[in-house]
């Protein structure tokens, strides 16, 4: 009787978390549109183009300057939240994780110039040297955030992360008002993460008794040899992201880029109601693998499921449908209805990889980050293959189309994974 009574209150918390956790994801979904939208419509195509191709790299560094240490301290926390060890596991974390950001941060300066060049805009070169400050602070913010998916204050989650949306808002409006050049856009993005920085500092020494972190160095090494297993992983990830994008970026003019890049965009939002599952699910599944309770994590994935998959369809192809109506009045430019057919073949894609999407981080939670690595390795060598043959002969769509089938064909890798190296059957 004691064990129903558990379950349906974990089931009822994992409920109550979600539904929460959706807040963002609406928030992303006005901000994320009004910010290609409103870019579009107040500096052009092209400013949205160079915007875009600086996006992928602000992301890519970020996830870099992170070093996978995200993953690490979240796992670890999750394992057993009220252990005493906590404060030791979160500054094992942070200490590295500190250093990796700065470093990464002026990587992205000294890179500024070469990735200009490589597309061809000066647009980029700036708008690269105005996000380097805002790498270091979303590079830590990854990490403060794991500690708190970690110790699963999934509200505060929920708050914080919708909090970078409203800030990404506020500074789209203060940038029109003040009518700032295209090439500075980038700065959103600085502005928006250290703010939340500021934020996320006053959550971690509310909730995480810092003093008592005593053995926090061997944390830091077990921290550092998890990301250095996992980091090409996270990294490749968040390029594969960004892919389709950037290798427009080479072959096609920015005007192309961006038109794409907000049907890009729009399918990167479908996309987040599968991160909010995720990271609702993350320290569910890292705690009953570490007790190796197995058909506990299955039933986790078949209940997920089958509510799951049905709302992906639906809403893959609601988007779908109302793409070529909706997205020319509210951006005000005809020109970006070429995306429609683009943005199809993407929800496709999502729409049909659903029945994964939510349980794609479960070998890491299995501390297994060098399987996850040859997971998103494969996914990114489906991808890169695929744009490289078919963005010079259908160019929009081809890109499209080898973004779709990574995400399916590279489910039978994790798939096949999972089962072999966890023993669980997603």
């Amino acid at each position: 009787m004691g064990a129903d009574v558990d379950a349906n209150g974990e089931r009822a918390r994992l409920r109550r978390d979600v539904a929460w956790n959706l807040v963002p994801v609406v928030l992303l979904a006005v901000v994320g549109l009004g910010l290609n939208f409103l870019i579009g419509r107040w500096w052009g195509a092209d400013a949205l183009g160079a915007f875009n191709q600086v996006t992928p790299a602000f992301f890519t560094l970020a996830v870099l300057g992170a070093g996978g240490l995200q993953y690490s301290v979240l796992r670890a926390i999750a394992e057993s939240p009220d252990d005493p060890r906590v404060p030791a596991v979160v500054v094992g974390a942070l200490v590295p994780g500190v250093a990796f950001a700065g470093l990464v941060a002026v990587g992205c300066l000294l890179l500024s110039t070469p990735v200009g060049r490589l597309v061809d805009s000066d647009a980029v070169t700036i708008g690269m040297r105005w996000v380097a400050p805002g790498v270091f602070c979303f590079a830590v913010n990854k990490i403060l955030l794991g500690i708190v998916n970690g110790l699963r204050r999934m509200r505060a989650f929920a708050i914080y992360t919708s909090l970078r949306y409203v800030l990404i808002a506020a500074g789209l409006v203060v940038a029109r008002a003040s009518e700032l050049p295209a090439s500075h856009l980038a700065v959103l993005w600085t502005l928006a993460e250290g703010a939340l920085l500021v934020v996320l500092i006053g959550e971690l020494v509310s909730t995480v008794q810092l003093r008592r972190c005593v053995g926090w160095t061997r944390w830091a090494r077990d921290h550092v040899a998890f990301g250095s297993r996992g980091l090409l992983a996270t990294v490749a990830f968040e390029i594969n992201s960004k892919l389709d994008v950037w290798m427009l970026g080479v072959a096609l003019p920015d005007t192309q880029v961006g038109i794409y890049a907000l049907a890009s965009s729009l399918y990167e939002g479908g996309g987040q109601l599968a991160v909010v599952v995720q990271n609702n699910l993350n320290p569910i599944i890292a705690r009953d693998l570490a007790a190796n309770r197995h058909a506990d994590v299955e039933s986790l994935i078949q209940r997920t499921r089958r509510w799951f998959v049905p709302v992906m369809i639906a809403a893959a192809i609601a988007g779908a449908a109302l793409y070529p109506f909706a997205i020319p009045i509210l951006v005000g430019d005809n020109s970006f209805s070429a995306g429609a057919a683009p943005f199809a073949i993407l929800m496709a894609g999502l729409a049909i990889g659903s029945r994964w999407l939510p349980f794609n981080q479960t070998l890491l939670m299995a501390a297994r980050p060098g399987w996850h690595t040859v997971y998103i390795a494969g996914m990114i060598a489906i991808a890169f293959v695929g744009d490289y043959v078919l963005i010079p002969v259908l160019h929009l769509e081809g890109a499209a189309i080898a973004t779709a089938f990574a995400q399916v064909a590279s489910a039978a890798l994790l798939v096949i994974f999972v089962r072999l190296r966890v023993g669980v059957r997603l």
